[in-house]
């Protein structure tokens, strides 16, 4: 990879589609023929390629990201937002190379991100993952880093859940297999490089200053009804030890401990978690969970 890449771009916190940068451009990268520079906002339909040698680092308002490699083609679709679901959808295009994806929204929205590689269409609602397509051959290669990545292959339903990759031709559906830890590593590094990860869990702080808390153990705030969810506290700061720990998932449904499981049915849900700690101090944390008939995810 040329140079190192770091994102200029935190997430918007406002109710509307996100806005896409080129926050990071390396060589002559082209936005529809044209030189692409740093800051140039991104259209509908517009496509960023990368020669031998360039790349590219596309950010999304609302915290997704692209970096295109050398020799990749990429084309943004568009991304909309259904204000009525709170949901963000970005559409793309893997026209030919390899790309790695941080397909991710604050936790006060949902996300929807579909990239079609050749015939082929791969749905997520929040995953960092590598993605590769020769467009000669019209095989791709799919690596999840983080979460769960959907696609359809002669009909059926295919998930890549973390930490799984899957090569797939013209022919048959491959078979999804683990990812080399070397591999790993390496996405690990892409990931950090890039930086401002929604996705990953972050620790706390140790205990001194004000105690903060933040909800853990959710990969997937979208699902099928009905949709069992694993929660975690995740508490920093404070006395350092948490005396009272408490959930509320909706509907007069309530929870008690660092750890909770709920199922929900369909609709949309605000998860409340209020910590105290051994002193009294208190804190809370908030995530919105969405239950759908088929969420395709």
């Amino acid at each position: 990879m040329l140079g190192v890449f770091f994102s200029a771009c935190l997430p918007a916190f406002a109710d509307e589609a996100s806005t896409v940068r080129a926050t990071r451009v390396d060589g002559a990268v082209t936005v529809n023929g044209a030189p692409l520079k740093e800051g140039t906002v991104i259209s509908r339909d517009d496509k960023i390629e990368a020669p031998v040698n360039a790349a590219a680092v596309l950010s999304w308002s609302n915290g997704s990201m692209i970096e295109v490699y050398p020799g990749a083609a990429v084309v943004l679709r568009g991304v909309m937002y259904e204000a009525d679901r709170k949901l963000e959808k970005s559409l793309i295009t893997l026209e030919k190379g390899r790309i790695f994806v941080k397909a991710q929204v604050p936790e006060h929205l949902f996300a929807h991100f579909s990239i079609s590689v050749g015939n082929s269409s791969l749905m997520c609602q929040g995953a960092e993952f590598g993605l590769s397509y020769n467009e000669k051959s019209k095989e791709f290669s799919l690596l999840s880093l983080l979460g769960t990545v959907v696609t359809e292959i002669n009909g059926s339903k295919i998930r890549v859940d973390e930490g799984k990759q899957l090569t797939q031709g013209a022919g048959p559906a491959g078979t999804v297999a683990p990812v080399p830890e070397k591999t790993i590593a390496s996405l690990l590094q892409t990931s950090k490089r890039l930086g401002g990860s929604l996705l990953m869990e972050e620790e706390m702080g140790k205990a001194g200053g004000p105690l903060s808390v933040k909800i853990g153990g959710v990969r997937n705030r979208r699902g099928n009804a009905p949709y069992t969810v694993q929660f975690k506290a995740l508490a920093g700061g404070g006395s350092g030890k948490l005396a009272k720990v408490h959930w509320q998932f909706g509907g007069g449904e309530n929870a008690e401990g660092q750890q909770a499981s709920h199922t929900f049915t369909q609709g949309v849900y605000v998860v409340v978690l209020t910590v105290e700690d051994a002193n009294g101090e208190k804190a809370s944390a908030q995530m919105n969970i969405s239950v759908e008939e088929d969420c395709g995810c």
